[in-house]
């Protein structure tokens, strides 16, 4: 598995370790973001909550609350918080399609995950 990928699935697990970030992704609802990465094997992977459990899943979501696209280098630097989200998307150096205000409330969940933890 590619690095990025590997990086969210340990990014879940964490999550899913702490009360804080339960208690954003119960907030947040039943819902998942796709991740299209080139350059990463797998391409194509999803993060998905449900009743407040994060799960990460390699392939395709069918209905994903937003799609995150970019690649391998600047999905790495998001994730590890070295390029800032916000930045980044208005230097078109990745692309969200879908709803931008649910990306927004899913960056406080990882936030939430990285103020203590240190996620690779």
């Amino acid at each position: 598995m590619g690095k990025v990928a590997d990086g969210w699935k340990k990014a879940v697990e964490i999550a899913n370790s702490m009360d804080t970030a339960k208690k954003l992704l119960q907030g947040w609802g039943n819902k998942a973001v796709q991740f299209v990465v080139e350059g990463e094997d797998p391409r194509e992977f999803y993060v998905e909550a449900k009743d407040g459990v994060a799960s990460f899943h390699v392939g395709k979501h069918p209905s994903p609350a937003f799609t995150m696209a970019g690649n391998q280098d600047i999905m790495w630097k998001l994730l590890t918080r070295e390029e800032d989200a916000v930045k980044a998307y208005m230097s078109k150096k990745y692309q969200v399609q879908g709803s931008l205000s649910e990306s927004i409330k899913f960056r406080k969940i990882l936030e939430e995950v990285g103020k203590n933890v240190k996620l690779v």
